[in-house]
This record gives C-alpha cells, structure tokens and sequence, in this order.
C-alpha cells in the first residue's frame, strides 16, 4: 500500500483560479495539478516550475509543457498557499495590468487576515 505523502503545504485555489482552470484543457490541467503536487510536498517551487516576481513577496506557477499559463500564488497564515490569480501567458514579460490584480488580491488578503 502506498504511504501518502506528508504535505509541508496546502495549495487553495481562488474561485477565479478554479473558474479560469476550468475553460484550459485536461493537459493544463494535470501540468498544474502536478506542480500543485510539488509545491504542497517540497513547500517551495524553484525554477522551471515557479518564479518569485522580483521585490515582491508574490510567487508564479508555470505552466508551459501543455500551455502558457501562469498561476499567481502567495504564502499565507500557517500552512496555506494561495492560488490567487491566473492568466495566459503571451509576451516574455508579465504584463503590468495581471500583477495589479494579484497585488490587489493579496491586500485583500492581508486585510482579512489570511496573509501577512
């Protein structure tokens, strides 16, 4: 029988992130279920899975082997990690516009108390 794995994190998704995950194709979405996987296991993403936006204390999935995504993701209280915004990726940088909303997303967060 196999020993599940012991879990240093727990990945929730934002209704947006689940309603966004939900219109991408099964290939997508096993690619980020595995990253999901990894993350909630290892606590940390390191490249060519996850990114760390410069100077911020906000993080991005990478899905790139079945489709350009990008998940937005922030550490909360205790063990809880933060799937907060996703877009599809279609320039080399991230575009302004998709960090705003993260960061507006992670302040209200933090204004509930689920951040630091």
């Amino acid at each position: 029988m196999k020993q599940p794995i012991a879990k240093k994190k727990h990945f929730r998704m934002l209704p947006a992130v689940k309603d966004f995950m939900r219109d991408q194709d099964g290939d997508a979405k096993k690619e980020l279920n595995g990253i999901v996987l990894k993350l909630e296991a290892e606590g940390v993403l390191t490249m060519p899975y996850g990114e760390k936006l410069d100077g911020e204390n906000l993080f991005a999935i990478r899905v790139i082997q079945a489709a350009n995504i990008r998940v937005f993701y922030v550490y909360g209280m205790q063990d809880i990690v933060f799937g907060i915004h996703a877009y599809t990726k279609k320039t080399q940088d991230i575009p302004e516009k998709e960090k705003q909303q993260a960061r507006r997303i992670v302040k209200q967060l933090v204004t509930g108390g689920l951040v630091k």
